[in-house]
């Protein structure tokens, strides 16, 4: 009889998640620790994908491919199936267990995804997300609400229009990705890292507070009706030696409403909540700051789209 300490069925997953629909997200680079089990030989590994029934000709085979990663020889990539942020080997056994034995940290892959049926607020967020990997190929930004997958696209989007206007470069979108991904997203996520944000901001992820920082650029380009770049919103934001990176950013927002003379309510669409937070809205009826000592539900914040904003964006 098998022992319980095997590595995860995908079939268990299957049957327990209701998983139905599928994603072909293509080649991939994997993490390594997140391949955790296997479509159909679970049972032949131990819990740290170590081979728990050997032949002689397995272990030749798998003697064969561990030498051949040791001495840097490019084998050919695994196939994957995913469910979350778990993978699970279709083919190439062999080469995971080797790899994991090795410490290797990735693994090349060609992946598809599995999605569940449903419209609770856990499934439609797991599909909104593997909808944004397959656009992107960039499988570790997590937000807490729907819709905010969308807005990062877009991000991306205009982003490419920026750094490759008028330059006639025909990158492929995973590649721009993967620049915005290293110049803009990952330098914002060390500060946030660095100042310890999170800890103010229960419940929300490092993505979440991503986008909430970079709002000012479309606040900013509202404000003062012309269009700024990332570049330009995130030098603002640059924490200085005093403040951190939450404090500057009331800090610059409260200066472009002290520019345009904006002292209580907001005409321009900003919606400041109550946590500090700034958000951009195409109608703004109220919000926190503008009710005070009335008696108005504030408005539900809506990320003003990139529709919206055309009008500045010819100035």
């Amino acid at each position: 009889m098998f022992s319980r300490k095997t590595i995860e069925s995908f079939s268990r997953q299957v049957s327990e998640q209701n998983l139905i629909e599928t994603i072909e997200q293509g080649l991939r680079t994997v993490e390594v620790k997140k391949i955790v089990g296997s479509v159909n030989r679970w049972q032949d590994f131990d819990a740290q994908f170590r081979f728990r029934l050997t032949s002689r000709t397995a272990m030749e085979r798998y003697a064969r491919i561990k030498k051949a990663l040791e001495e840097g020889v490019v084998l050919p990539p695994v196939s994957l199936y995913k469910v979350r942020d778990k993978y699970y080997v279709l083919d190439g056994h062999h080469r995971v267990a080797a790899a994991k034995e090795l410490g290797q940290i990735y693994i090349d892959a060609y992946v598809t995804e599995f999605l569940p049926v449903g419209d609770s607020m856990q499934h439609l967020l797991w599909r909104e997300r593997a909808q944004f990997e397959y656009r992107t190929g960039l499988s570790d930004i997590e937000f807490t609400e729907l819709g905010m997958y969308q807005e990062l696209l877009k991000q991306i989007e205009q982003f490419e229009q920026e750094e490759y206007k008028g330059y006639y470069i025909n990158d492929s979108f995973f590649h721009v990705a993967k620049q915005w991904y290293y110049e803009i997203y990952l330098p914002v996520i060390k500060e946030i890292r660095r100042e310890k944000l999170l800890d103010d901001f229960p419940n929300r992820t490092e993505a979440d507070l991503f986008l909430y920082a970079t709002y000012h650029r479309i606040a900013k380009s509202r404000l003062l009706q012309e269009q700024v770049t990332y570049r330009e919103a995130l030098a603002d934001l640059r924490p200085s030696g005093k403040k951190t990176l939450k404090e500057k950013i009331l800090e610059v927002i409260g200066s472009l409403l002290r520019l345009n003379d904006v002292p209580h309510d907001c005409p321009h669409g900003l919606i400041i909540d109550e946590d500090g937070l700034v958000r951009v809205t195409k109608n703004c009826e109220s919000c926190t700051k503008c009710a005070q000592g009335k008696d108005t539900v504030p408005a539900e914040p809506q990320i003003i789209s990139e529709e919206d904003i055309k009008g500045y964006r010819k100035l």
